[in-house]
């Protein structure tokens, strides 16, 4: 499949109207390091007639504050970690819509709470955006019209932060027409590991989709099929088909259900026998997909309206800022090509720099046959590096430095030495197989010049 960056235009939940807006690489730095947190809902089937509503959430550790440990105290904390944090999540579900006014409703229906506490061994995984708090809220419902609100507390704080009160519609499922789709990253066995990602997966990776297939017939064709999206304010439409493939007999569980498991990460059990639902589980090739939003679909043959539709986005976590800008990717490609060939890919309409910038990475990809350019990601992560390393408060574009520009080319030097001469400036060396470059201090915060090659 050839390989498009059209997602460019669409990294990561950025609509086309936002990057419409001129930005610069410094504003798309201050983006990126926002921290992520993701909650979701999701609809399950119950005990004695209800339906089970549960919200499944991951922070990442760069949102959650965290304390240096005491000397004295009376955690149970690991023998090697230096930093704590508390944090609870919990839920209250009211019945009934809401009013215009958002007022809550009187009669509440149910509360879950969710706590932990969090341990890092250094200060670095305290700002991690790898490392994550994650688990799930639930609670076994009639169907009908609910509003709900979250509420989050952190290090002991004595005000919960509250989300905005939301409806909810909840299903009987024994009657509902169309099914859900599940996200799954993991399977084991009849153990599902949730994705935990909202209305995301994550890019370059294959992952599951779990399905739930009302009227399930024996004999009927159905087909898994994916087309990539065109997101809008009032719609999410099919562009093109990039995958299909026939719902295998193995694939489809009968007599079956799914249950929750509240673990570290939120998982699901498939549970079969005597049971009243039909599920499909169905591996989705992500590996083979583009950075970009996706409709997935279940369809049976004969049959219009697909039996499940549900939309997703890839995720690709610390991606580098200047790929959130089509302009600023281009742009930052000065360091590796000349002024005439940065102006050739600049030239023309937006389609056509796309198209230009795409050709460029994909004839220097060194794993064509996959989607994700391991040289491109390289090159852009040493700029984002570059600019936080070596930026000063005199010049704070690290990337535009001297040794900004010798680290984007060349990567990490083998060896750094710094000498302080008795007179004179400080001189850093750095060392490469080939050659070393020499910096020479013009201040006393942090800004060198090269000042020669050996």
């Amino acid at each position: 499949m050839s390989k498009r960056l059209l997602a460019i235009l669409l990294l990561l939940g950025f609509s086309t109207s936002i990057l419409a807006q001129r930005v610069n690489y410094r504003q798309l730095v201050m983006q990126s390091q926002s921290p992520t947190i993701f909650i979701d809902d999701i609809i399950l089937p119950g005990e004695d007639g209800k339906t089970t509503l549960a919200f499944v959430f991951r922070f990442n550790n760069d949102f959650i504050p965290f304390k240096k440990i005491p000397l004295n105290h009376n955690l149970k904390a690991p023998e090697n970690a230096e930093f704590y944090s508390t944090i609870r999540l919990s839920t209250e579900i009211f019945e009934g819509k809401l009013n215009r006014r958002e007022d809550p409703s009187a009669n509440s229906a149910s509360r879950d709470v969710w706590k932990d506490t969090l341990f890092t061994s250094n200060f670095e995984q305290t700002q991690s955006s790898k490392m994550y708090a994650s688990g799930s809220v639930s609670t076994n419902l009639n169907p009908g019209h609910y509003n709900f609100i979250l509420q989050l507390a952190m290090m002991q704080e004595v005000n919960e932060r509250n989300t905005r009160r939301r409806e909810i519609y909840v299903p009987d499922l024994s009657t509902k027409e169309t099914g859900e789709v599940i996200l799954v990253k993991k399977r084991n066995g009849n153990r599902l590991e949730l994705m935990n990602m909202e209305q995301n997966v994550l890019f370059g990776e294959d992952f599951f989709a779990l399905i739930r297939i009302p009227g399930y017939d024996g004999s009927a064709k159905y087909s898994i099929k994916v087309d990539k999206a065109k997101t809008s304010r009032r719609d999410t439409s099919s562009i093109e088909n990039i995958y299909s493939a026939e719902l295998k007999y193995d694939d489809v569980f009968q007599n079956s259900t799914i249950k929750l498991v509240k673990s570290q990460n939120p998982a699901l059990n498939l549970v079969q026998g005597n049971q009243p639902y039909t599920y499909a589980l169905v591996s989705i090739p992500g590996s083979t997909f583009e950075n970009a939003p996706y409709l997935l679909k279940l369809t049976k043959e004969g049959q219009e309206e697909p039996v499940a539709r549900s939309f997703f986005r890839s995720y690709w976590p610390n991606m580098p800022a200047s790929l959130y800008n089509l302009d600023v990717a281009i742009n930052n490609l000065n360091y590796i090509i000349s002024e005439k060939e940065l102006k050739q890919i600049n030239s023309g309409n937006n389609r056509e720099r796309e198209r230009k910038f795409r050709e460029f990475w994909e004839s220097k990809d060194p794993t064509p046959n996959t989607v994700y350019n391991e040289l491109m990601a390289e090159y852009y992560r040493r700029i984002d590096f570059a600019f936080k390393e070596f930026g000063s408060q005199e010049n704070p574009m690290g990337h535009e430095s001297d040794q900004g520009e010798v680290y984007i080319k060349y990567g990490p030097p083998s060896e750094k030495e710094r000498r302080f001469p008795e007179s004179g400036k400080t001189i850093e060396l750095w060392k490469y197989p080939s050659r070393t470059f020499v910096f020479e201090a013009t201040s006393g915060f942090g800004d060198f010049m090269l000042v020669g090659t050996r």
